[in-house]
């Protein structure tokens, strides 16, 4: 008796440890530690954009998002755009409306998974993570709050992400001075309140003119 008992706890255990080894695992990537700075932000890296005249005061920093202050500009002064950061302070939440058949630039997400946005790069793309990996998704495939702007709605030929809550982004440009000085100035921190659409203020002319965001 002993011994049929022993064959048991034996065939138990080793069932269990088999079941174990065969589980799927998640991949062991957390999303990125905040805040992010992605320096792939309107308006690009390589054609600088002389002649922008600012509408208001502002700061210029060491770097995006803060740091040193290495000079002040006043409204009415003109500067060379050269490049553009979003700095993600608190990531958008939004929810999987359509996942395209065979589309291999996602990773493996279903209809209701939730997914976190980092803000939108030059090529009118936004920037997610879901389950440990970073995807890509075009403007015209998300939507706000259920506003998709297709007749279509979520599906074939509609958007794919809806927004449900907006995180913190900020959205800073580089520029240089009349006099030489190069630095970080925030061009809009866009939240539930403020969103890139809703807001005009320095450097809104770059944005409509320089990026694919409309």
């Amino acid at each position: 008796m002993r011994m049929v008992c022993s064959i048991a706890i034996l065939f138990v255990i080793s069932l269990a440890t088999a079941q174990q080894n065969s589980s799927p695992k998640s991949p062991n990537i957390s999303e990125p530690k905040l805040p992010v700075i992605d320096y792939d932000a309107c308006p690009g890296k390589t054609d600088p954009i002389p002649d922008v005249k600012l509408v208001n005061d502002s700061i210029i920093y060491s770097s995006p998002g803060g740091g040193k202050v290495v000079g002040r500009l006043s409204a009415g002064e003109k500067v060379t755009v050269l490049a553009g950061a979003n700095v993600t302070r608190q990531p958008d939440t939004a929810v999987v409306k359509y996942v395209r058949p065979d589309d291999t630039s996602w990773p493996q997400l279903k209809i209701g998974d939730i997914v976190s946005g980092y803000g939108w790069h030059v090529d009118g793309n936004m920037v997610f993570w879901a389950k440990g990996v970073r995807f890509e998704e075009d403007i015209e495939g998300i939507a706000e709050k259920g506003e998709c702007g297709f007749t279509s709605g979520f599906g074939p030929g509609g958007c794919t992400i809806d927004i449900v809550k907006d995180g913190v982004i900020e959205w800073w440009v580089q520029v240089k001075t009349g006099n030489g000085a190069i630095g970080w100035a925030l061009a809009v921190s866009y939240n539930d309140d403020s969103r890139w659409y809703r807001w005009q203020g320095n450097f809104y002319d770059v944005l409509q003119d320089h990026c694919s965001l409309d």
